[in-house]
């Protein structure tokens, strides 16, 4: 109760307070007018006048007096710029506020708040053009630290369309000077992401505070393959949203199985939040197409369509039927609407079309030119003029949308995607007016329509056959059975690289997987680079059984671009290392040269990790081919020493005549004898595969280590450790072209226990 009354006697001293001042501003404004006869100027009196009365907010006893002030002295710039906030301020007339600041600044060229107000009426009325922008780089120039007039630039640039860069400069001017003003910096960010101009919608909304950027941000760090940054930002975004829309972004229905549907549903029924996490971690990772971000592309992917849905289509609580087949199969090749036809119509979506109209317009579908539905949709009603000039294609009351027959009834909006299916065209259609567009109906047919159908040659029931086969209603239920997400790569184009995947003695118990990149430049190279220094993003993922986990990695490469360096077959060499329990494993490998669509990408299933713990057992690394082997003191770099060599990697395996190849590999757990001696033999065969089966060639090799040289299969070898690092040296000079195979036995003399590991490589033509 004390609270209570607290409150009530707060609000009347306010009131109290707010009459008292009241008060005052009218005894003023009393006596300002009883000294009108005497005033030594009248028009600066009416200007007093016009002030306090802006400041009682009564409109018309303002405007009164300031345009007798202005009566007595036409260029009097207070009182215009006060009849100028009487029609902006308390009017809501801004076009009749524009003349009057005009002409405050024209006669006043020292008052800020004079032109401040001028450049907001002209945004206020979107005049961007050549006058407004003389006008707002004057006052810059006048006024630097004013906020509106490098508003105004912002629009005039981005609606110009010539750079947006220009606008962003302007853009982040008036923000410096007005950071509050979220929403000027959100409609910029929103222009900028609808023309796709990325990189600077990120560098734009980086900086923002607004949380609806974060949608925004993520888009552009997709673009540039930042897929776990993009993921990031959706998720901060969806935490700001109502708890209501938490699940749309979650929810895997629309794309997932009935299996993984089920399985989702159960998973979000828990308790636990962490199981559904780990369930969806699961599926995303399982649906990402390259698999190197651990699912985050084709989640964040996901969370983008969702958001475009709720955006764009969701004037239905959530989205209307356009937010459900673009949340499965994303942007659709061709668009056309009754709002704006698309005329421009890509060749494969053209075969879709006459598929279509083949199918259900028979032969006279095969010659038009459709720039919307192929399906029927609502037409003007029959014996009005649009059906009069439609001709004969359609029905009576429905009919295509080609560019001689336009003249539907209803709204409506046609989605081609030319690689869904058989290629599939989903047509939208706004029955009612409203908004929300749903999949258009199955016409309903006249007898003269299936009448006409039956003298043409085709039966009643193959056409109603064909509707519905052909509604997209119908099409989007089968679709979904089958095909319920489309992720499409075919922007990207192919870049081609090699890898090697090797296994060793890890730590701890765990195995050492080596994963070694050869990047050809030939192939990072544009035809159109200049001499320049070029970067490759490389990403691995090692993807646990059952794909439970993941380890992943993600690394930038400086690659120099010269002439030199071109058309030399020159790799690039890098190598990443991943360190796991034994066990199958799927890899995934993947190269991208920033700033392009060229991606390069591989998996390798059922990986085998070796378990390299049991010390009990002669065990053997994996053979990794190599170009150059010498000792660690030697090496131009640390990037590949391994123990005491530098192993120079080849993960191409090619060869040309006269190269010599060198053969790196590790052998665990041989046994000492009495004397602490290790006895073993190590022995190759390379065959070269024909058409009868595999020659076997004997080689001139040298052990490199050991500097013993032999002809033959075998090198005797005395040790005193129980594992060894070690290499052959091959010499190529006598081997044909083509593609053979190294196996390589290790045989433990004290132990009577043998380990074979093979290998491939190849020897190309000489250039």
């Amino acid at each position: 109760m004390f609270r209570i009354l607290c409150s009530a006697l707060l609000i009347t001293c306010l009131a109290s307070a707010g009459d008292a001042q009241n008060r005052d501003l009218r005894d003023i404004i009393h006596r300002l007018k009883a000294d009108l006869p005497t005033a030594s100027d009248s028009s600066a009196t009416y200007a007093r006048m016009g002030l306090l009365y802006l400041r009682l907010e009564e409109a018309d006893s303002a405007e009164t007096a300031f345009q007798n002030a202005i009566a007595l002295r036409p260029d009097l710039a207070i009182a215009h710029t006060g009849l100028g906030r009487v029609y902006y301020d308390l009017q809501n007339k801004p076009e009749r506020a524009l003349s009057h600041f005009e002409k405050a600044v024209a006669s006043d060229t020292t008052d800020a708040d004079a032109h401040d107000r001028l450049v907001k009426t002209l945004l206020a009325l979107e005049q961007t053009g050549g006058r407004a922008r003389k006008t707002a780089s004057q006052t810059i120039a006048r006024f630097p630290d004013l906020a509106s007039p490098y508003l105004l630039l912002a629009r005039a640039h981005r609606e110009e369309g010539s750079t947006h860069r220009v606008a962003l400069y302007y853009y982040k001017k008036y923000l410096q000077r007005n950071p509050e003003d979220r929403e000027a910096a959100y409609q910029f960010a929103f222009a900028l992401y609808k023309a796709k101009a990325h990189r600077d919608l990120e560098d734009l909304t980086s900086r923002m505070r607004d949380p609806r950027a974060l949608p925004l941000l993520a888009q552009a760090l997709i673009h540039r393959r930042d897929h776990e940054g993009a993921l990031a930002a959706f998720q901060r975004y969806i935490q700001t949203l109502p708890k209501e829309e938490h699940p749309l972004y979650d929810d895997i229905s629309y794309i997932g199985s009935k299996a993984e549907s089920r399985a989702y549903r159960l998973a979000s029924a828990s308790d636990d939040p962490a199981q559904r996490e780990r369930f969806l971690a699961r599926f995303w990772l399982q649906k990402d197409p390259f698999k190197t971000s651990g699912g985050a592309l084709r989640r964040a992917e996901h969370y983008r369509r969702v958001w475009h849905a709720r955006t764009h289509f969701g004037k239905k609580w959530p989205w209307d039927r356009r937010g459900e087949i673009f949340i499965r199969y994303g942007e659709p090749d061709y668009i056309s609407t009754s709002r704006q036809l698309n005329a421009v119509v890509p060749l494969a979506v053209q075969r879709v079309q006459e598929q279509r109209a083949y199918a259900i317009y028979g032969e006279a579908g095969v010659e038009a030119n459709f720039v919307g539905p192929v399906y029927p949709i609502r037409t003007i009603e029959a014996g009005g003029v649009g059906h009069a000039l439609t001709g004969n294609l359609g029905f009576a009351d429905y009919r295509p949308v080609t560019t001689s027959s336009g003249w539907s009834s209803v709204p409506w909006e046609v989605w081609i995607y030319k690689n869904l299916g058989n290629g599939a065209e989903f047509t939208f259609t706004d029955e009612f007016l409203g908004g929300n567009y749903d999949f258009a109906p199955v016409p309903s047919l006249t007898s003269a329509d299936l009448a006409r159908a039956e003298s043409s040659g085709r039966s009643y029931m193959s056409v109603i056959q064909r509707l519905n086969e052909f509604n997209p209603a119908t099409l989007a239920q089968s679709l979904a059975a089958t095909e319920p997400e489309l992720y499409s790569i075919e922007a990207l184009e192919p870049l081609d690289f090699y890898f090697d995947a090797l296994t060793f003695r890890g730590p701890e118990n765990k195995t050492e997987l080596q994963v070694v990149f050869g990047l050809p430049l030939d192939n990072v190279a544009l035809r159109t680079d200049p001499d320049t220094t070029v970067v490759v993003e490389r990403r691995t993922a090692l993807i646990f059984p059952r794909a439970l986990d993941f380890q992943n990695t993600k690394h930038a490469l400086a690659i120099d671009i010269t002439d030199a360096t071109r058309d030399r077959g020159l790799q690039a060499l890098s190598a990443v290392r991943h360190f796991a329990d034994p066990g199958e494993y799927e890899l995934a490998v993947e190269a991208w040269r920033q700033n392009t669509n060229r991606v390069g990408a591989y998996r390798q299933p059922n990986l085998q990790l070796p378990a390299y713990r049991d010390k009990t057992r002669l065990m053997m690394s994996d053979i990794q081919i190599a170009s150059r082997i010498v000792e660690a003191s030697r090496a131009p770099d640390t990037s590949f020493v391994r123990g005491d060599l530098y192993i120079q990697p080849q993960p191409s395996a090619s060869f040309i005549p006269g190269m010599s190849m060198f053969v790196y590999f590790e052998i665990y757990n041989l046994k000492p004898d009495e004397f602490g001696q290790t006895r073993y033999t190590i022995s190759y065969e390379v065959q070269k595969r024909r058409e009868t089966g595999f020659a076997l060639i004997s080689l001139l090799a040298k052990l490199g280590k050991k500097n013993a040289e032999a002809v033959g299969l075998s090198f005797e070898q005395v040790g005193t450790d129980p594992d060894e690092n070690t290499y052959l040296e091959m010499p190529l000079s006598n081997l044909a072209p083509g593609r053979y195979a190294l196996k390589l036995t290790i045989t433990d003399k004290n132990a009577d226990q043998q380990k074979k590991k093979d290998a491939v490589f190849f020897i190309a033509g000489t250039r």
